[in-house]
């Protein structure tokens, strides 16, 4: 096992200095025409690097994965859709930066889960009797609100996030998604 991972680390490097556009031979620099130049081969190799440094440190299981993961470098790559935005859409955001390999998907579902376990939403019925995630007196100073928006001529509210909502909710993933 120890032969293994030190194969897969010296893989890693020779995969690394080829992204970095050196020759993982002489260390030379390879030449800008070459076909190992190209962005998708880089991205590629720089990919396949974080795979094998996952797999050194153990971060694959042989399963499905159960839980939510989410690195610094990851939460700092998050980019959100500007103004405000639901939950589905938060969650869509921090999923094009995560591991699926490692992590399991965010979902709206879970999110507004968690925010309601934390006591920033609530649950309310509506006139049909259903169940709906709201907010209440503590949510706006989260940054959670309600904004009426209309889908095929019916209307209805929806929890929206604004600025100071995506933030908490990023700072606080971890603990959303638990």
């Amino acid at each position: 096992m120890i032969y293994d991972i030190e194969k897969i680390e010296k893989a890693k490097a020779v995969l690394q200095s080829i992204a970095n556009g050196k020759d993982p031979i002489n260390g030379e620099i390879i030449e800008e025409d070459n076909f190992v130049n190209d962005p998708r081969l880089i991205r590629m190799f720089y990919f396949v690097s974080e795979v094998l440094d996952n797999v050194i440190k153990g971060n694959y299981s042989k399963g499905k994965v159960s839980e939510f993961v989410i690195t610094a470098e990851q939460k700092n790559d998050v980019v959100f859709t500007e103004g405000n935005i639901g939950v589905n859409e938060i969650a869509k955001c921090i999923n094009q930066q995560i591991n699926p390999l490692i992590s399991k998907k965010a979902t709206g579902m879970a999110i507004n889960k968690g925010l309601k376990r934390l006591g920033i939403l609530s649950e309310a019925m509506d006139d049909l009797g259903k169940k709906r995630t709201t907010t209440n007196e503590k949510s706006i100073d989260y940054g959670f609100q309600l904004e009426k928006r209309n889908y095929n001529g019916v209307e209805y509210y929806m929890v929206v996030i604004d600025d100071k909502g995506k933030k908490y909710i990023l700072d606080n993933i971890e603990e959303i998604m638990k």
